[in-house]
């Protein structure tokens, strides 16, 4: 169902590509003046994806909750989640270890993190 709707998603933007482009031909044929700025559908072809999967908050979540009652240091977590994902550093999930305390997601003591 995704790739369904990936794939439509990425031939709309390709017919507004090529429809951006027509327009741009048309309006030089004809005498009128270009506009200067591209339109949203001929932009949308040079911006990365995003990465596919759950954001990085997600995954600590999730990794913490399959180790209930342990607590972890967070390049312990770092590492564990970095077998999956090569982007993963410590600096990383040390940040998102501390903005999910302070959400009260995780909880820590001596700064060891785990779920209650």
């Amino acid at each position: 169902m995704a790739d369904a709707v990936t794939i439509l998603r990425q031939e709309i933007s390709t017919l507004e590509r090529d429809l951006a482009k027509r327009r741009t031909a048309l309006a030089a044929l004809s005498g009128s003046a270009t506009p200067s700025k591209s339109t949203a559908a001929a932009r949308a072809g040079s911006r990365p994806s995003k990465p596919a999967g759950a954001p990085l908050g997600a995954r600590i979540v999730t990794y913490l909750m399959a180790n209930k009652g342990k607590l972890f240091a967070p390049a312990q977590v770092a590492e564990a989640l970095a077998q999956k994902d090569k982007g993963v550093t410590r600096a990383n999930v040390q940040r998102r270890l501390g903005e999910l305390f302070k959400r009260k997601r995780v909880r820590r003591e001596n700064g060891r993190y785990g779920v209650a």
